[in-house]
């Protein structure tokens, strides 16, 4: 931004030279605004999908607790509890 910076007190024209860096003050400052704003927008586009996200990794590690859990089960179970156990995964995962 050029700004005319030779004022002379006495000269007619400082009037006009002031009134046309205050307008190109306020033009810059509105691209300013307008970047500012686009900025905030796509920050809180951002964040929003970070909130989604977190939802879905929220809901794997309680799956992935949920299945080591079935996992310890299999472990310590006995061979009825197993084929029943494994029988489920099997038909949630679709294969049989």
């Amino acid at each position: 931004m050029e700004l005319e910076t030779q004022l002379n007190a006495s000269d007619r024209n400082t009037r006009a030279i002031i009134g046309n860096n205050f307008q190109k003050i306020q033009e810059e400052d509105s691209k300013d605004d307008a970047t500012f704003e686009k900025f905030q927008k796509d920050t809180n586009t951002r964040l929003d999908q970070l909130e989604q996200e977190k939802a879905t990794h929220d809901e794997v590690k309680e799956m992935r607790q949920e299945l080591q859990q079935r996992i310890n089960h299999l472990y310590a179970g006995d061979p009825r509890t197993i084929k029943t156990v494994v029988k489920e995964i099997l038909e949630e995962k679709g294969v049989i």
